[in-house]
């Protein structure tokens, strides 16, 4: 990238040169790429939903239901033709068919604009003039074919069409990227409801355009990275968190930041899940409260913060349409932001994918904070850690030699970043599976001093360390986590009893009433376990026990059959 005094002088001028030749309040000042772009759009359906037609619509009925319509657009690097691009018109008016393809006549396209009109904030001759626009994008083109090219899934903000971001799109084709994107369409009727269906919906869509990219003549569908604009940017999380074969993360404004408890309670908050690079370009209104971002683990993060802009900024249709009323000053700042934004996620993209870059290079070369205006660019970069089986690998070929001191020194990073508990445990087991128990043992008293939360304290009131860390490492061994609760006590302890190892189930069982004293089932599964043993006193004794904390009537019933059974027998 350029410096930052150079880049201010270019923008300048530029933007001077550009609101002469052009009528669009922006254009990308960025040097495009080689490939022609070409772009195709079209309607299909997700049969695995339904959907509810405007009662309007000429093919709707009553309630009609119909299966999920999808309007896919698609941007792809094409062949040179001799055919003209198209006007921003054409992607204005393909809000006509978003729920389906119909007929765009006269009458349909101004009521389309009096519509936009009246709900939008921009006047006639502002869209109009926008309208007449030359863009880059040539409808169907042939598709270049000659290789194949990576794919950027976009997700637009509440609501908002599927081109709301088409200048991003068109400049990154012309580098040699393809980008799919649908409409912010709601889970029953083309209105987005801001709810957890509606993100919900929103991450499906999404997994659509996935499932349907081998489709396309051109897309590489190994090399995937998915992006998203406001509420898209919190969609795309879920469908990340489910998709394993994505390779790259992109939040624009991602509303994953201030709706981050609709991430936090789906069933895929779980940051082993986030293992590739992402990026996050934040606005003003952006810029503090990261949850995400601060609770990535292992993925190599990076965040733009353009404190000058507002979030509509980071838009093309809503600065084309929308910030072209404000002063020349305020719209030179939203052209050199687009603009900015665009060169960091082609950076990153080509970063991923073409240069195969590692944290170090990638900051060096695109996130270098010594040539960006702070005033105007702030930038964060976070090097994730390595996940449990790699840091293991390394430890056994020596290229980690000490485990103790390489998780020191994640504790004592900035930002602090813990080494998640769930897999801090799987290294305690691994390392005492293939390294022994004395190696574990170190671990164990690191996670002990560290994670004051864990189950060390109250364990330890009833056995020793030794005796701790022997009943972990079972416990893991037959749950893939040890947390000492009652369930994984006791499936540890049954299986073992019913292995024919009574005495060793006894262990668990009787650690299990320790810890959990008022819980009626665990004195009725440590009775089961004597049982098994026939030592018949200690049955007893422990099925009464169940019976005195007032069980409900089935452990009630179970209990008092046992005692039944054991009238007579000491």
């Amino acid at each position: 990238m350029i410096n930052a005094v150079s880049r201010l002088l270019l923008y300048g001028i530029l933007y001077c040169c550009t609101a002469m030749a052009q009528e669009s309040s922006l254009s990308i000042s960025e040097p495009y790429g080689s490939h022609t772009v070409g772009f195709r759009t079209w309607n299909t359906f997700d049969k695995s939903r339904s959907f509810s037609l405007d009662s309007g619509r000429s093919d709707s009925g009553p309630h009609k239901t119909v299966y999920r319509p999808i309007q896919v657009c698609v941007w792809y690097p094409a062949e040179a033709v001799g055919l003209d691009p198209m006007k921003y018109t054409e992607y204005f008016f393909l809000m006509a068919h978003e729920t389906g393809k119909t007929a765009l006549s006269k009458t349909l396209k101004d009521s389309l604009m009096d519509n936009f009109l009246k709900i939008e904030p921009v006047d006639l001759k502002t869209l109009e003039k926008e309208l007449k626009v030359n863009m880059r994008g040539i409808k169907e083109a042939p598709p270049k074919t000659t290789q194949k090219f990576p794919v950027l899934i976009y997700g637009p903000s509440w609501s908002s069409s599927a081109y709301e971001n088409a200048l991003l799109a068109e400049f990154l084709t012309s580098h040699g990227y393809v980008v799919i994107s649908s409409p912010s369409v709601g889970p029953e009727r083309r209105e987005m409801p801001i709810s957890r269906i509606g993100v919900e919906t929103q991450a499906r869509d999404m997994e659509f355009l996935f499932s349907i990219l081998e489709t396309l003549p051109n897309a590489d569908t190994d090399r995937i990275a998915i992006g998203g604009f406001s509420l898209g940017g919190l969609s795309n999380v879920l469908m990340m968190a489910r998709n394993s074969s994505v390779d790259a993360w992109i939040g624009i404004d991602p509303s994953i930041h201030e709706a981050y408890d609709f991430f936090e309670d789906s069933p895929y908050e779980d940051y082993r899940r986030f293992s590739k690079p992402s990026l996050f370009i934040n606005s003003l209104g952006y810029m503090n409260e990261l949850p995400f971002f601060d609770k990535l683990v292992y993925s190599d993060a990076y965040m733009v913060n353009l404190p000058q802009l507002e979030h509509t900024d980071l838009a093309s249709q809503f600065i084309k349409l929308f910030g072209s009323n404000d002063t020349t000053e305020n719209v030179a700042i939203k052209v050199k932001g687009y603009n900015l934004m665009t060169q960091y996620i082609l950076g990153f993209l080509n970063g991923v994918f073409r240069d195969k870059l590692d944290y170090g290079d990638m900051t060096r070369q695109h996130f270098n904070t010594s040539n960006t205006d702070p005033s105007f660019v702030q930038i964060r970069a976070k090097k994730g850690l390595p996940k449990v089986d790699v840091l293991f690998n390394q430890y056994m070929e020596g290229k980690v030699t000490n485990l103790v001191s390489f998780l020191d020194a994640s504790l004592s990073k900035e930002p602090y970043i813990p080494y998640p508990e769930a897999d801090l445990q799987k290294l305690i087991f691994l390392v005492a599976e293939k390294d022994g128990v004395s190696a574990a043992k170190e671990l164990m008293a690191w996670y002990q001093s560290n994670y004051k939360t864990a189950f060390h304290s109250k364990v330890l009131k009833h056995v020793t360390f030794d005796k701790m860390l022997d009943l972990f490492l079972e416990v893991y061994r037959r749950n893939e986590k040890c947390d000492f609760d009652y369930y994984e006590l006791n499936h540890t302890a049954q299986l073992l009893s019913m292995g024919g190892k009574g005495e060793e189930s006894l262990d668990y069982f009787i650690l299990n009433t320790q810890l959990h004293p008022t819980n009626y089932q665990a004195y009725f599964n440590l009775g089961i376990g004597y049982f098994r043993m026939e030592d018949f006193g200690n049955a007893k004794f422990n099925f009464k026990k169940c019976l005195d904390l007032n069980p409900d009537e089935r452990f009630k019933g179970l209990a008092n059959d046992f005692l039944s059974k054991l009238q007579g027998n000491k």
